[in-house]
């Protein structure tokens, strides 16, 4: 039985409440009118207009900017049975209209799922979920139980290992909480085999978040010479190959990486195929010739962890895309992406009109796409939509 408590009532500022009636979930601690100094961290909550009109349910941290997440609409109550229902209407919306013939994706992506806080990520029969605040933190006995009964995984590992829990006063902390994880994890993903790494990789072990858009990548692979920047474990690389690229390059300056993407190569026999090697990417791009390659992807790590980074960060970006412009064939591919939720679509669009003025080259943008569908976008919150990816042809 979760026990939650008596939800405590609290009220917003007069005119505070309308971002929250347009289904944002997130209430700043700045709109609320109570001293939080009196409201238990973790302990959850009923939120009010300033008139009474109730606005849903969640839980509070008063430590944190984001005072308020909320969980429950008005008239639903917090329990067991609601987290129960949220994640099963999570789960079957990937398994049957997202991903039907896969039993690999991310199966609740906090806000976008009503589950604030909570990340579960699904690999066949391993599940590996990340919880990012105090609130939901409270009740993970009940999300591990939940997550046990309804998807009986083989093993259950948490990656509480981000650093947003050091805002909300958590320890940062990683391990399998049942069951045990195989020697080698391998998960087919989309006809390749990716080698998984649920402790120690980045993120919960796989980028799942660009699996759309690396499949978008095939039309424009077949027999062309193909560039992976920042290649990591080789997923855009191997993708390029099995699409009938002449030949792919794969670059990382992890050393570890690239072991990781020659075993995946190796895997799908598709070494003879892919080019892996370590170095350093802006210094790869600088050394390139013109016109070398006719499909380049550019899936660098956030440059923009926070908004103070900005300025930096787009100056990165704008060089990398440059160098990459000077490395393509006229009438060649660029696929450009960020990660970094300060650089909106928007600054992104500068960033590549500049990078490409600076190249004396001109952009066709061919497909504009973000994350994956299993990481759904909350029409109502921006901040759940973070990842940038745009195929350009390049004159």
């Amino acid at each position: 039985m979760m026990d939650l408590g008596e939800l405590v009532p609290i009220h917003l500022h007069p005119g505070r409440e309308r971002r929250v009636l347009q289904g944002h979930r997130w209430v700043f601690s700045n709109e609320i009118t109570e001293p939080l100094s009196e409201i238990e961290p973790g302990s959850w909550v009923r939120v009010y207009s300033s008139k009474g009109v109730a606005l849903g349910s969640g839980y509070i941290n008063p430590r944190s900017l984001i005072a308020v997440r909320l969980v429950c609409a008005p008239g639903e109550k917090p329990s067991r049975d609601h987290l129960r229902s949220q994640l099963q209407k999570a789960a079957a919306f990937r398994s049957e209209k997202l991903y039907p013939h896969s039993s690999c994706y991310r199966l609740a992506f906090g806000e976008s799922d009503g589950l604030p806080g909570l990340i579960v990520d699904r690999y066949g029969d391993i599940l590996v979920y990340q919880i990012g605040t105090l609130g939901m933190s409270r009740i993970e006995a009940t999300i591990q139980e939940l997550l046990v009964e309804l998807f009986a995984p083989r093993a259950l590992v948490y990656r509480h290992d981000t650093q947003v829990r050091t805002l909300e006063g958590l320890e940062l902390k990683k391990g399998i909480a049942l069951g045990e994880l195989p020697e080698e994890c391998w998960v087919d993903m989309d006809g390749i085999q990716q080698k998984l790494n649920p402790l120690g990789g980045q993120k919960t072990g796989f980028y799942l978040d660009q699996r759309d858009n690396r499949n978008a990548l095939r039309r424009w692979a077949p027999g062309a010479r193909v560039l992976d920047v920042f290649c990591y474990n080789g997923a855009w690389s191997l993708v390029a190959a099995s699409a009938g690229a002449a030949q792919v390059t794969g670059v990382d300056d992890s050393s570890e990486a690239i072991a990781q993407a020659a075993a995946n190569g190796l895997r799908n026999q598709l070494q003879d195929r892919c080019e892996l090697q370590v170095a350093e990417a802006f210094q790869f791009l600088k050394a390139v010739r013109r016109g070398a390659y006719d499909l380049i992807i550019l899936d660098p790590p956030a440059f923009a962890k926070t908004k103070a980074n900005l300025p930096d960060a787009r100056r990165g970006y704008t060089d990398l895309n440059r160098r990459a412009m000077l490395a393509l064939e006229p009438g060649g591919i660029l696929v450009s992406c960020s990660c970094s939720y300060h650089l909106s679509e928007e600054l992104f669009r500068q960033v590549l009109l500049q990078a490409a003025q600076a190249s004396g080259r001109r952009l066709r943008l061919l497909e504009a796409r973000g994350q994956s569908a299993d990481h759904p976008v909350l029409l109502s919150m921006p901040e759940t939509h973070y990842l940038k990816c745009s195929i350009l042809q390049v004159f």
